[in-house]
């Protein structure tokens, strides 16, 4: 039963990657051409509904929404459980903060292709201001975008992270196309993390300003850096780093190494 359990786990893992290095294949790829031809960059709804448009489009879209969303489900089941054992004290316990943050963010991205997948193209791709807002409006709400800003930047300094010492080796299989791919899955990693910066620099100022329209995602970080200094080279630098994260994402689907509970068990909620 727990051998079922963990691969069930390990194939929700392996398809979410799938998923996100799909979503994150066509920002990359269509911030490229916004460079080369001008236009604007889009974000993961912008890329969605751009998806939903083309041959089989909606079977598409649909894997997706559910592989994202199974993606969410690894993120929160590695959160509440430690199954990468990353400890209790303070640093682990910031890591599987982090990986919570990120289900939520699937669970919402997932959402966003649903919605997308039923009704067709939605406009409005600004969604970081929309869900600034909403949350500005509860009590305590600015402090809470601020922070959910400063986790972003985290986040994206942790990419830098892997990129620079090489840490990412640590949960893919030593293989010759590891190996070979390492040099892009470095390049994905820190370009990543670069605009991770700029998103989590913005919502965070969001927070400490109340100004929701501050804050930008992914498409609006993308589209500031084409109205900057040399900026289609920015955008058209930054879109090939997109592309190269989602190898990474493709890579980590592949050949991440087997989920192994070192601890023994399977966690009991699970079994």
């Amino acid at each position: 039963m727990h051998e079922k359990k963990n691969a069930a786990l390990e194939s929700a893992m392996r398809t979410g990657y799938s998923a996100r290095g799909l979503v994150y294949l066509l920002i990359g790829v269509l911030a490229v051409f916004a460079a080369i031809n001008g236009g604007e960059a889009e974000g993961a709804t912008g890329a969605l509904n751009y998806l939903v448009r083309q041959p089989f489009g909606i079977a598409l879209v649909g894997f997706v929404a559910l592989g994202l969303l199974a993606f969410a489900l690894w993120r929160f089941a590695d959160a509440a459980f430690d199954l990468e054992d990353e400890g209790d004290h303070a640093r682990g316990l910031g890591s599987r903060l982090t990986k919570f943050f990120s289900g939520a963010s699937h669970v919402f991205l997932s959402a966003t292709a649903v919605t997308i997948m039923i009704k067709g193209a939605k406009a409005d791709d600004n969604t970081a201001a929309n869900w600034s807002a909403t949350v500005m409006g509860a009590p305590f709400g600015r402090w809470a975008v601020a922070l959910a800003g400063m986790i972003a930047i985290g986040v994206g300094l942790y990419f830098f992270y892997k990129s620079g010492a090489r840490t990412f080796r640590i949960d893919l299989r030593e293989t010759e196309t590891t190996r070979r791919l390492a040099p892009l899955v470095r390049f994905g990693l820190a370009a990543h993390g670069f605009v991770l910066l700029i998103i989590g620099g913005m919502i965070a100022y969001a927070g400490l300003t109340t100004n929701p329209e501050h804050a930008v995602g992914l498409g609006e970080a993308l589209t500031l850096l084409e109205t900057q200094p040399f900026g289609r080279t920015l955008l058209g630098l930054s879109g090939a780093g997109m592309v190269a994260f989602s190898l990474y994402c493709f890579v980590l689907a592949a050949y991440r190494a087997p989920l192994s509970l070192s601890r023994g068990d399977f966690p009991a909620a699970l079994s």
